[in-house]
């Protein structure tokens, strides 16, 4: 598939998005494409939420969503603006249309740009740019006058919060294993990764987005949702700038990671992804109090 047929996916629900996730990384796996980093960070999440809707693995038996329905058609349209974002230098040429996605793309073409990097790119545009579109998509314009009904959605949008955190461990775990050992050697200089990526994707940022998503879904009904959409694009592109200009933060990983950065990607298409049914923790390890 050529880079405008993986744009061109539009995933319904959770499950067409895994599958088109599959298909996607088993392409840029083949090719060493380093858009292959985040890509699989978000299957592995995406994974976990699936478990969640249909009772798999350590959800077995647990009700972990008000609107399950919800969630999974959620996720389809989010999965879809992360396929379109493929295609940015194609569909949007000017520099100052989606640029947080621009900016990840462009890194991933780097042969200097780190994993780390790349992973906290791709988090950073699909959450502070994305994930409001598609949440303000996914809600019912009479829901916007329904208090009530909001702060249901708002419970099953924070309820996704605290499965993420779950996989934040294993995320770290599977990136230092399959694309870059250097990770774990330099854990400690960078300050885990995990806490990394929590604190710029789940903690503060996903917390601001659902107000956002409620701004961009009201400013549609008026016609008015590209100063929303500008707002996010700005945003998004600042936390994106300061990503790639602090190379400083990279150093470590760079350097202790150039041999593996040089070959390491040559045997990506050795890469076994994962099964549907959630991240596997070891007993008695508390993460999260919904398993």
């Amino acid at each position: 598939m050529t880079d405008p047929d993986l744009a061109a996916q539009e995933p319904a629900n959770i499950d067409e998005a895994l599958d088109c996730m599959r298909s996607t990384l088993t392409r840029f796996h083949a090719t060493g494409d380093k858009r292959a980093i985040f890509l699989r960070l978000y299957f592995i999440m995406t994974l976990e939420v699936h478990a969640a809707i249909h009772g798999l693995g350590d959800y077995e038996g647990k009700q972990v969503f008000l609107d399950a329905a919800w969630i999974k058609a959620l996720s389809g349209k989010f999965a879809t603006l992360y396929f379109k974002g493929l295609d940015t230098f194609v569909r949007e040429p000017d520099d100052h249309v989606e640029r947080a996605w621009k900016t990840a793309h462009t890194a991933a073409r780097s042969s200097r740009s780190t994993v780390v990097q790349n992973a906290l790119l791709g988090i950073n545009a699909h959450i502070n740019y994305d994930l409001p579109r598609a949440i303000a998509a996914n809600l019912d314009p009479t829901e916007l006058d329904d208090y009530p009904t909001l702060q249901l959605r708002k419970f099953d949008h924070d309820q996704v919060n605290n499965l993420l955190v779950r996989t934040l461990g294993p995320i770290q775990d599977v990136l230092a294993r399959d694309y870059a050992p250097a990770i774990a050697l330099v854990d400690n200089l960078l300050g885990n990764l995990d806490e990394r990526m929590s604190d710029i994707g789940l903690k503060y940022y996903r917390e601001r987005v659902w107000w956002d998503a409620l701004t961009y879904a009201s400013a549609r009904k008026h016609d008015t949702e590209g100063i929303v959409r500008d707002k996010l694009n700005w945003e998004s592109h600042k936390v994106a700038e300061f990503l790639r200009t602090k190379r400083e933060l990279w150093i470590p990983e760079r350097v202790l990671g150039l041999p593996y950065a040089i070959f390491g990607n040559r045997g990506w298409s050795r890469i076994t992804l994962e099964p549907v049914g959630g991240v596997k923790v070891p007993d008695g390890t508390t993460v999260n109090p919904l398993v």
